[in-house]
């Protein structure tokens, strides 16, 4: 598996895992949006995660996917006045990878292991009277051989008495690979740009429909362009004479998700949370996403949450297992990633979240505020493909207000 991508996927994964497990209440009538408050909101997110596999692009499709990954995440909204307010989301990816390892077929080389740094910036200002936000961003994401910038927008409009939203956003990444090529092939192999482009707009629509049901449609259309393929995949040929070549792939590639999601609250203490996603590319990939998660609340402080998700994809034009492509093709992969595969995830999340909070106390420097520490969230779980490839990941957050 491509590690940078691996790393975006975990980072946006935990993210999405934690963020709005439990839903939010109807608004009352003769709502108007709300000012920001004077308190400052933060979460702590670490994960562990480790998986085990057999077919590593790295090595043509065949090979150690074995990889460790420790992702520390934190988010902080500040806000300044009652319309204003910045944000941070920030953190640091450590991974051992066996694959990449392979690189040089030198063990323990310096490929084998890295750390990805990475900080977006934000900043919004709410219009009060038109139930309007408007916010702009600013990323950065470093590590040994990538460097990615961002830049993005954003706009939310709500109405009907606040149970009606829709957001939509855009984003540029702007990004530059250090060209690293199997030793056995460098200076016999090269590609045109070390330069890609992703553009990225997004429209999702949020609906409370009644006290019980709640519901949300995304669209999202994705550009990308420029240097699609890593540097460092090797591609061996049905010819066994022939020389190994890199992995190529068209400059560009056009993807299209659209998904729904639907929150409904059977009981005081059940909820049915679901999500359905339908993607499409021009590489050739279709695929569906079901995710399911029942958050279950034990006791006033205690909830708990069984999810599952399943996921299915076709292959890319341009996939193969090894030494099936042949020398006369343009284009060539056997990264296991644009494969045909099915994928099982699932688990439990583990909520504490007592009424006036985890802990609180009086920070030395200000006297006339509190630190509360509100919730902590606890996730594991198990992924698995019919490709071989195996992993289980623990999950932590820690939620905070300082007012």
């Amino acid at each position: 598996m491509n590690h940078t991508a691996l790393q975006i996927m975990l980072s946006i994964g935990i993210l999405l895992s934690f963020a709005d497990c439990y839903g939010q209440s109807v608004e009352p009538s003769g709502y108007q949006m709300k000012a920001n408050t004077e308190e400052i909101e933060a979460n702590f997110l670490s994960s562990y995660y480790h998986q085990e596999g057999n077919n590593a692009a790295v090595t043509g499709g065949l090979g150690t996917e074995k990889l460790t990954d420790i992702s520390n995440v934190l988010i902080v909204n500040i806000p300044l006045d009652s319309v204003n307010a910045i944000g941070f989301y920030g953190g640091a990816d450590f991974y051992s990878s066996a694959s990449t390892d392979n690189i040089d077929n030198y063990v323990s080389s310096a490929s084998s292991s890295d750390v990805r740094a990475f900080s977006t910036i934000s900043y919004n200002r709410k219009n009060l009277k038109a139930n309007e936000t408007y916010g702009i961003r600013v990323g950065l994401s470093v590590e040994y051989d990538y460097t990615s910038t961002s830049v993005g927008l954003s706009y939310t409009k709500e109405w009907n008495d606040g149970n009606s939203e829709l957001n939509l956003t855009g984003q540029a990444f702007f990004d530059t690979w250090t060209l690293i090529y199997p030793i056995e092939l460098r200076g016999y192999v090269a590609l045109p740009s070390d330069q890609r482009r992703s553009y990225n707009a997004q429209a999702t629509f949020s609906q409370v429909i009644n006290k019980k049901l709640q519901a949300s449609f995304s669209a999202e259309v994705v550009k990308m362009t420029g240097l699609l393929s890593t540097p460092f995949h090797r591609v061996y040929f049905s010819d066994a004479q022939a020389t190994p070549d890199i992995e190529r792939l068209p400059d560009n590639r056009l993807k299209i998700p659209v998904g729904i999601r639907l929150n409904y609250y059977a009981f005081d203490k059940v909820v049915f949370r679901s999500y359905y996603r339908y993607y499409w590319d021009d590489f050739g990939i279709q695929a569906n996403t079901l995710e399911l998660e029942t958050p279950i609340k034990i006791t006033a402080a205690w909830t708990v949450g069984p999810f599952y998700r399943f996921h299915t994809q076709s292959s890319a034009n341009y996939f193969a297992p090894i030494r099936i492509h042949t020398i006369s093709e343009v284009f060539y992969t056997s990264d296991y990633d644009l494969s045909a595969f099915q994928s099982n995830k699932y688990g439990l999340t583990f909520r504490y979240s007592p009424l006036y909070g985890i802990l609180r106390s009086k920070p030395l420097l200000e006297k006339q505020k509190t630190l509360v520490m509100k919730y902590l969230e606890f996730r594991l779980g198990h992924y698995q493909r019919t490709t071989g490839l195996k992993a289980n990941f623990v999950s932590l957050n820690l939620g905070f207000s300082f007012k």
